[in-house]
């Protein structure tokens, strides 16, 4: 007897803005845990472009906060 099964609904990529914004959380909590202050000018040498860090700078920060929050239960 053949049986038939649904198929598995693909799950899409992440975008290259939801990556650039991962990359860019990572680095600032990298930095912040490091001492070193995290600006525009020091995102800049650590090789993202200033319009990169002036479009996704905020949501990068916030999820880096989000990211940084310890839950103690």
């Amino acid at each position: 007897m053949i049986q038939f099964q649904a198929a598995k609904r693909p799950i899409p990529p992440h975008s290259c803005k939801s990556s650039l914004v991962d990359r860019l959380a990572d680095t600032m909590r990298e930095m912040a845990f490091a001492g070193e202050n995290v600006t525009p000018e020091t995102l800049e040498s650590r090789g993202y472009p200033r319009d990169v860090v002036r479009r996704l700078g905020e949501r990068a920060a916030a999820l880096a906060r989000r990211r940084s929050v310890r839950r103690v239960a």
